[in-house]
């Protein structure tokens, strides 16, 4: 009978005891449970809110606008957002604009996104000029100048002949577009680039003058000093 009572004791604090354990696992599960959701949630809010790039417009950008106008200009200004408030596809390098153009309208504050800019011809001409630039066609013949081995892209010297002499009339001028293929012996237009205030003397030369070109050099071209040419300083 004593054996039996000491065994039913027995019995219980072993039941129990293995109750009170299983207690303590679970407090202990739960507690790395928590452990490990609080580190995940402060991972992700630390994520949410971490500093990202971004690349904002900082004045209104019509449609059309070519990109690398934008990336040259003061028109956006690099910045940092939290990610939870940047945009899907939000630009943060202004090198992506290049070859591109503005899909839509652009307004103060907004965002830069892939989808804002689609892809553009670069080589067209008004991608290659702004502000008080502009450009001017301007024909010329295969005689004078090196005009079979002009380029689009070139930078020239143009002289003018006039009244029996020769002088620069204006140095280093971008060429941005050849529109006519010139023929075996030269010839076709030329467009070029500049300033709007000096487009009427560049016109008026054009049809009252001759004009020559000459190619300076892609790179390390020095400045092009102003000389005139007429036959005392050639035949002395």
């Amino acid at each position: 009978m004593s054996n039996t009572l000491t065994g039913k004791v027995s019995g219980k604090m072993s039941s129990r005891g293995w109750a009170i354990a299983l207690g303590i696992g679970a407090i202990v599960l739960a507690a790395i449970l928590l452990v490990v959701y609080l580190d995940r949630y402060r991972a992700r809010v630390g994520g949410q809110n971490a500093p990202t790039p971004v690349l904002v417009a900082k004045q209104y950008i019509p449609a059309g606008t070519p990109g690398n106008l934008i990336a040259s200009g003061p028109m956006y200004a690099p910045t940092t957002l939290p990610r939870k408030e940047v945009e899907v596809g939000a630009l943060s390098d202004p090198q992506y604009l290049s070859g591109r153009a503005a899909s839509a309208e652009i307004f103060p504050g907004q965002q830069f996104t892939a989808v804002d800019f689609a892809t553009s011809d670069t080589a067209s001409v008004d991608s290659q000029i702004t502000g008080t630039q502009r450009a001017l066609s301007i024909s010329l013949d295969g005689v004078h100048g090196s005009s079979s081995q002009i380029q689009a892209g070139d930078s020239v010297d143009i002289y003018m002949a006039v009244a029996g002499i020769v002088k620069l009339f204006r140095p280093n001028v971008k060429v941005l577009a050849i529109p006519l293929t010139p023929g075996p012996s030269g010839g076709g237009n030329l467009i070029l680039r500049v300033e709007s205030n000096d487009a009427a003397n560049f016109a008026y030369a054009a049809d009252n003058t001759q004009f020559w070109f000459v190619i300076r050099p892609v790179v390390n071209a020095k400045p092009t000093k102003p000389s005139t040419a007429n036959a005392a300083t050639v035949l002395r």
